[in-house]
């Protein structure tokens, strides 16, 4: 992790840039992946909007559930490129 922070803070040239909280799944992020996986009527047919979505999990994970659409939005750059990279997968 510190190493890609380091990264982050060199593209950035920012030597105070945030922590890369978008590089990983946070512990509240796979709670609702884990249940939406669970409880797929929960997401079936609907529209989300997973906002503050750092890496794009839940997002992910309501497509998976059967949303019918879900975007996944943050202020962070970084992290809207995480989303982008992680939902092509």
């Amino acid at each position: 992790m510190l190493e890609l922070w380091h990264e982050a803070q060199l593209e950035t040239n920012d030597p105070d840039a945030a922590l890369p909280y978008w590089a990983f799944a946070w512990g509240g992020g796979l709670a609702i992946a884990r249940y939406l996986r669970d409880h797929p009527d929960t997401v079936s047919g609907r529209r989300v909007f997973d906002l503050a979505s750092g890496s794009g999990i839940c997002a992910i994970a309501a497509l998976q559930a059967g949303a019918a659409d879900a975007t996944g939005a943050d202020i962070d750059p970084f992290a809207a490129a995480a989303i982008s990279l992680n939902a092509r997968n």
